[in-house]
């Protein structure tokens, strides 16, 4: 799936800036999130096979979730651990930024 800034998936454009995030990571966050210490539902529960409309008011909370997986190394056991950091690291970006633009975010699904 691919993360793009916007409020509504009519304003969204292929060639507008994107961060693309992994399916078998949102999958691997599902599977141990019973271990994690923190709700990591506004993230895992992002359908990642579909368009998803995602709130500017969920938007901290999301970069939260993303800093908790980083500084606790949950993602040790993930098949591509430089790659998954990446990509968590890239989402708490684009979501500051979306921030920054009064903005949400919109998941575009595979």
């Amino acid at each position: 799936m691919n993360f793009y800034i916007g409020n509504s998936i009519d304003e969204i454009e292929e060639q507008d800036t994107n961060i693309e995030f992994s399916d078998d990571l949102i999958d691997f966050i599902y599977k141990f999130r019973r271990k994690m210490l923190y709700d990591a539902r506004k993230l895992y529960r992002i359908n990642p096979y579909s368009d998803v409309e995602i709130s500017k008011n969920d938007l901290p909370q999301i970069i939260e979730i993303c800093e908790y997986i980083l500084d606790a190394s949950l993602l040790q056991n993930y098949q591509d651990l430089g790659e998954g950091e990446q990509m968590l690291k890239n989402l708490i970006e684009i979501s500051q930024k979306a921030i920054t633009e009064n903005s949400g975010l919109i998941s575009i699904g595979d």
